[in-house]
């Protein structure tokens, strides 16, 4: 096993959701600037609409990187504890992920049962690494569901954006942490 590139991965992500949200409040103004919400479309110009258009694909794709990097990390990480006893393999957590409607049970699995598995899986190997903050890992998905709840919605993306930075920076510690890791040494007996 070898160390994550904390950069490449926080940059990547942090990276892409704050250019995946400014390119597309680009495309929405140019979209109304040019005129979308004329009643007669024959007013619009059909140029910036365009170029808003643009601007909103291009969003999807800096989301759809940024979201294939959140993939590999956490299919990364699920697989530093695999000679342990974890819940799921690497592919079903990431995998389970895609499934319509069963994602929003197994977003807990992959995430917190991440914090809670690695935990598990330092006791079990006696390893002198800092635990993962459970709660944390429980925050996060709770944080994704609530966000797509009317009103509160916005406050609990906000609070997901700051939380998600957390997770995938103590995510890429604690692979990186594994690398090298030497075992406690046992009590002495009395």
């Amino acid at each position: 096993m070898q160390k994550l590139s904390k950069g490449f991965y926080l940059g990547s992500i942090i990276g892409s959701w704050v250019m995946t949200g400014l390119l597309l409040i680009i495309g929405i103004v140019i979209l109304f600037a040019a005129g979308v919400t004329a009643e007669d479309m024959k007013e619009a110009n059909w140029g910036l609409i365009g170029g808003g258009v643009i601007f909103i694909l291009l969003a999807i794709a800096v989301g759809i990187y940024g979201t294939v990097i959140g993939c590999i990390l956490l299919y990364k990480a699920w697989k530093a504890i695999q000679d342990g006893q974890p819940r799921t393999t690497p592919g079903k957590a990431v995998g389970f992920l895609f499934i319509p409607f069963f994602n929003l049970y197994w977003i807990f699995v992959a995430y917190w049962g991440f914090a809670q598995d690695f935990n598990k899986y330092l006791n079990v190997k006696s390893l002198a690494v800092p635990k993962l903050s459970e709660g944390l890992f429980l925050a996060y998905p709770i944080l994704i569901l609530c966000s797509g709840i009317p009103y509160i919605g916005s406050l609990a993306g906000l609070a997901e954006f700051g939380v998600g930075i957390l997770v995938c920076n103590f995510m890429i510690d604690a692979v990186n942490n594994l690398v090298g890791a030497s075992p406690q040494p046992a009590p002495a007996a009395v």
